[in-house]
């Protein structure tokens, strides 16, 4: 008798309840999708490409090994992480954010630089959301005030830190759960390009399962708010188990309790930060660290948040004067964010190009051998 195959008919029941969504309310689901396309183009694509370009050049370079000595206590204490190259590593994911993190952990561990040991380690250590994001869109512009997205960024990478050290112990009971031989460094595929080449070629796919992630769930927050009619605390569930930022801005125009919120939907990142973590994630590392770490990141960081606060007296005075809607007063200029996608589009355009000439090319020679 064939095996009931109870994931596959939660996807299917979840499809459906989509297609539902997208035939009863056309219009809440367009506007999600242009409030989606709107992220990508203003604040997505400008802050995230860069971070994805350099972060491929910088660890195939000779700075890998001296860039992040600045983190070398923590890899060694937290982590027990001796290579110089692992402490770079986690300095460019909490540089970058989640999405630069799955990417760097998946290049050194490909490179032979971490075992799956370590790179489980620097998954739950190293992803979460970037500064610019935290303090900049977080705490200025939803919070309104700088100090608390200073307190949010702390409370985080503290958080990272010590639960990094908690599940390396948890490691250490259970040896099985992770190998401890590297995978050694793999060779180039046929087609893929070295250097700046590959580092822009792999930062434009990165860059578009970004995006689509960015699109999709702000579509489905959108329409799932409009249909369940939900008051504002659910509302925020909502949003913060699907999308962190906006499950940020929906914290923050909590009143009450609006830099907690915050600090618990940064801390949860939601479910469309796991699945690109998932995407831009090596297949041969898994993903159940980062979420079983989830619950005990969520109770540190609420607690060193509020012991940060103690520090900066007078910061959270500031959120009874929000907003009941919190609107982003500053973004990327329309020309700038539309040239960077034409440029992203371009490039993808001629890799194509190149990587069919090389296949042709090959196939001639093996033609001729």
């Amino acid at each position: 008798m064939k095996k009931f195959d109870g994931k596959g008919l939660a996807l299917g029941a979840a499809a459906l309840g989509i297609l539902c969504l997208l035939a009863c309310l056309p219009g809440p689901s367009a506007q999600g999708v242009l409030e989606g396309l709107k992220s990508c183009a203003f604040q997505v694509i400008p802050a995230l490409f860069p971070f994805f370009v350099v972060t491929g050049l910088i660890l195939e370079s000779p700075l890998a090994e001296w860039l992040g000595l600045a983190l070398c206590p923590v890899t060694r204490l937290c982590l027990g992480i001796r290579q110089r190259r692992a402490a770079t590593v986690l300095l460019l994911c909490w540089l970058g954010g989640f999405a630069v993190a799955a990417s760097a952990i998946s290049r050194a561990y490909r490179q032979g630089v971490l075992d799956r040991g370590q790179a489980m380690l620097l998954l739950v250590g190293g992803v979460g959301s970037g500064p610019a994001f935290v303090v900049n869109t977080v705490g200025l512009l939803m919070l309104d005030s700088a100090p608390l997205g200073v307190c949010l960024l702390g409370a985080m990478l503290a958080a990272n830190a010590c639960t990094a050290l908690v599940f390396r112990l948890v490691l250490a009971l259970f040896p099985g759960k992770a190998s401890s031989a590297p995978v050694g460094a793999s060779e180039p595929a046929a087609g893929e390009a070295a250097g700046l080449v590959g580092a822009i070629q792999s930062a434009v796919h990165s860059m578009l399962v970004v995006c689509g992630f960015v699109v999709f769930f702000r579509f489905l927050c959108e329409a799932a708010a409009q249909a369940l009619s939900l008051d504002a605390v659910g509302f925020y569930a909502l949003c913060a188990g699907l999308e962190v930022t906006s499950g940020c801005a929906a914290g923050a125009a909590l009143s009450s309790c609006a830099a907690m919120a915050c600090c618990a939907a940064l801390s949860v990142q939601s479910l469309s930060v796991f699945l690109q973590v998932r995407a831009l994630l090596c297949p041969e590392l898994p993903l159940w660290p980062l979420a079983a770490a989830r619950p005990l990141h969520l109770g540190l960081s609420l607690c060193f948040f509020r012991l940060f606060l103690h520090w900066l007296p007078g910061a959270a005075d500031v959120i009874s004067t929000l907003a009941p809607r919190v609107i982003c007063r500053t973004r990327t200029a329309p020309d700038a964010a539309l040239v960077l996608f034409a440029f992203c589009c371009l490039v993808l355009f001629r890799l194509e190009r190149g990587s069919r000439r090389i296949r042709q090319g090959a196939g001639q020679r093996n033609r001729r051998d």
